[in-house]
């Protein structure tokens, strides 16, 4: 038995709990009620996690990881068409000084898999679905992304957004060391190349921001909840839920700031002049699905297999509060899928059934450090690439999916 597998099984089972079903399902096959759409578990199809620094594949409990170089890509918004999922085309562009033409489709998203998840975008390519286009010297894309980590994203246009990172001392106002920083946080640093300590502190001020970022999610959904009629305990969870994420960025940060030898905290958040609720009861179910019952369910998984590697006591511990609350998150997406079922019918369930097939294709970009060959990122809570890439692509077959499954069939 691995060292998670317990923890995935009475999680599988409380989501079961949540879906209303009695057994785990191990069928792929979803909807029922007529529907058309397959829900894949098998963890195959691209069901692995995509790496920051590297493009990797995963199936089952192994992954592989190919280091590659770093190129400047250019990134704008292209026109408002949309697939049928719902996600936006983004045009992506990359030098190209080669006397040949612009490479086709499959070596341009190779292309840009090897800069995807870095900030600020936490955006991964999973697919081209234009061009390419000569433009000065530059081959460019219509391409799809996906937010790359885990958790729940704050979306704008269907691109993540999150603050930047700043230094505590960068602030004009009179700067507080402690504005983003949980109070006591001290892992041991000693023993630590400098070349560690600063891959740490990137990867935790990374997750610090993310969770940063879902403060505004959750704040967001609150309000997705009261448009759509949701009962009091659902919104009620969806606030304390924001309350989670507060403290989940200031462990993440202080974390941060404890390997950088200086605090890191967020600057601005970028939410824009308006922030759009779901205009619908299925859009809200869709949204929930992918971010909820998906991402927080995955980030639960991850945060379990960080916890079951660190050996530091205080990463330990702030990788404990996070797994914890993270299921609960998870719990909860559920509970607001199950009752968008129950009130929307049909629409919401071909809605639903639309995210998760999505997410059973494309998988999920969950990041990782580079390679760590003796083990030091690990002790403090950061696993390589290949190993969350598996993490992901094991946490959608055995739970997400057929969890997502059982709560459609139990809809029907």
């Amino acid at each position: 038995m691995d060292r998670t597998s317990r923890f995935r099984q009475l999680f599988a089972s409380r989501l079961l709990h949540v879906a209303g079903a009695a057994a785990l399902a191990s069928s792929a096959t979803a909807v029922g009620c007529g529907g058309a759409v397959v829900v894949d578990s098998t963890g195959e199809g691209g069901a692995g996690g995509a790496p920051s620094t590297t493009t990797g594949t995963s199936t089952g409990d192994t992954a592989t990881a190919t280091a590659t170089s770093s190129v400047t890509t250019g990134v704008t918004t292209s026109t408002s068409v949309t697939t049928g999922t719902g996600t936006q085309p983004v045009y992506r562009c990359f030098p190209w000084s080669a006397n040949a033409p612009c490479p086709g489709p499959d070596e341009a998203l190779q292309t840009f898999q090897q800069t995807d998840c870095a900030d600020p975008d936490f955006a991964y390519t999973f697919a081209v679905v234009g061009g390419p286009y000569d433009e000065n010297g530059q081959c460019c894309y219509d391409v799809l992304q996906e937010f790359c980590g885990v958790g729940r994203p704050f979306l704008i246009d269907g691109r993540p957004r999150a603050a930047a990172a700043r230094t505590a001392a960068s602030r004009t106002a009179a700067p507080d060391a402690a504005a983003w920083a949980e109070a006591g946080v001290a892992p041991r640093i000693a023993g630590l190349s400098a070349a560690e300590r600063e891959a740490l502190a990137a990867a935790w001020a990374r997750d610090g921001l993310l969770e940063h970022a879902s403060v505004a999610s959750f704040a967001r959904f609150s309000l997705d909840l009261l448009a759509a009629g949701a009962p009091a305990d659902l919104v009620e969870a969806a606030h304390l839920a924001a309350l989670d994420e507060v403290r989940h960025a200031r462990l993440c940060l202080a974390l941060a700031g404890a390997y950088r030898g200086a605090a890191v905290e967020p600057g601005p958040f970028p939410c824009g002049d308006v922030v759009r609720v779901a205009p619908d009861l299925a859009a809200l179910a869709a949204a929930t699905a992918r971010e909820g019952c998906v991402g927080e369910t995955v980030a639960a998984i991850l945060a379990a297999e960080q916890l079951a590697a660190a050996t530091d006591p205080a990463v330990r511990e702030a990788l404990a509060v996070i797994a914890r609350d993270e299921a609960r998150h998870a719990e909860l997406a559920f509970r607001v899928v199950a009752w968008a079922l129950r009130e929307g019918g049909a629409p919401v369930r071909a809605a639903v059934a639309a995210a998760l097939d999505e997410a059973a294709s494309a998988g999920v970009a969950a990041g990782g450090v580079a390679a760590d060959p003796i083990g030091a990122l690990a002790a403090h809570g950061r696993l390589d690439a290949a190993m969350t890439g598996a993490i992901a692509a094991r946490a959608l077959a055995e739970v997400v999916l057929p969890c997502g499954r059982a709560l459609l069939d139990a809809a029907c």
